[in-house]
């Protein structure tokens, strides 16, 4: 019951109008669960994190991928600010 009721939850769907909404799954979820599974922590070294993204396939772009250095370069600055490591889960990683 808490699986579908996760999935179909409002924050899953596009409103398009006020009387309903389309709900469909977040692709990008699937994309962190490869993420959680290949790192098995919270947390991680930057380098690690780029290299498993730049290898993970998504439907609208073929592995491997090239990472934009401004990107990269984004998470050696959270690394500095979380002892090397970037959070999974924190408000950097996610934007």
């Amino acid at each position: 019951v808490i699986v579908p009721n996760y999935i179909m939850a409002r924050t899953n769907c596009h409103e398009a109008s006020h009387l309903y909404a389309n709900c469909c799954r977040n692709h990008c979820e699937d994309l962190m669960s490869h993420l959680e599974k290949q790192i098995g922590s919270s947390a991680s070294e930057p380098r690690k994190i780029a290299e498993i993204v730049a290898n993970l396939p998504s439907d609208t772009v073929p592995a491997p991928r090239n990472l934009p250095r401004p990107l990269v370069d984004r998470l050696f600055q959270v690394s500095r600010t979380n002892n090397g490591r970037v959070p999974l889960h924190g408000r950097l990683f996610a934007q």
